[in-house]
């Protein structure tokens, strides 16, 4: 099978757009080292799958990659007995909360509402909404409705989530100070310079580059995202609404996103009681 015939096959078994592209780039370079090496991919053998696998950089992504891409090409093959299980994927490190504090993040919120541009628009999208850096980047004017604004994420799932009154601020005001160009008025909230949206990686430059000017370090995107999330399970302690805002499809994965406060997990040590013990 080459790789051609391997990417139609994926497309028949309904995987997303991007997770194709993946899978074929290491399938080509997968046939590519069979080939320089006088081998016929579908008939490779566990330990010659290992010595592939040495070749790639040595991260979880890389070798979880090529043992879903592989499996997948074998398995599109017809053979039974794919050698996919030789290549050993690292356990994913426990998730650690990298959300701002409280003061840090109300340092970035103030200074991003007194700019009322399109660096501080995507700040506050972040800090108010927890979107994503490539959802900042691609949002359009016509997901916003009511009030609530519906955002497309990855693996292109659609989730609805309400406006906070911050952004239902910032993003009139910068409308007003942006009007609509065109007969059908303009699209994008943030459009680049050739028609499309802004790249992610844009976003990602502008959302360090306000923070070092409110004094702080760099502040990636996804820290925001982080700061949101943990900031609305701090207030709430209602983890499936956060699972709701954040668009996972597991509560595990939410789970990471959040922090237990110290006053919190005083709380919890003091609730603990035997025999009728009052807590303290």
């Amino acid at each position: 099978m080459d790789v051609d015939a391997y990417g139609e096959g994926l497309i028949g078994l309904g995987l997303a757009r991007k997770t194709i592209a993946v899978y074929v780039l290491m399938v080509d370079r997968a046939e590519r080292w069979c080939v320089a090496n006088e081998l016929e991919l579908a008939e490779l053998r566990p330990s010659q799958v290992v010595a592939f696998v040495e070749t790639l950089p040595k991260t979880k992504s890389s070798r979880a990659q090529a043992r879903a891409a592989l499996g997948a090409y074998w398995r599109l093959c017809d053979r039974q007995d794919g050698p996919e299980r030789a290549i050993r994927v690292p356990r994913r490190p426990r998730m650690r909360c990298r959300a701002l504090d409280d003061h840090t993040a109300a340092v970035l919120a103030s200074l991003a509402r007194r700019r009322g541009d399109r660096e501080g628009l995507a700040v506050l999208l972040g800090l108010y909404a927890g979107l994503r850096r490539a959802e900042i980047a691609s949002l359009r004017w016509r997901q916003i409705d009511g009030g609530w604004l519906t955002v497309l994420g990855k693996g292109d799932v659609e989730r609805s989530i309400p406006l906070h009154p911050v952004l239902v601020e910032a993003l009139g005001a910068f409308r007003r100070c942006h009007p609509a160009e065109g007969p059908h008025g303009r699209d994008w909230i943030f459009p680049g310079r050739f028609g499309g949206p802004v790249n992610p990686t844009t976003v990602w430059g502008w959302v360090r580059d306000l923070s070092r000017t409110a004094g702080l370090d760099p502040v990636a995107t996804h820290v925001l995202r982080h700061t949101a999330l943990a900031v609305a399970n701090d207030n709430t302690h209602d983890l499936r609404a956060v699972q709701e805002l954040a668009g996972h499809a597991r509560p595990e994965t939410t789970a990471g996103y959040t922090r237990v406060l110290g006053a919190r997990l005083e709380q919890t040590v003091r609730a603990i009681a035997y025999g009728g013990e009052e807590c303290a």
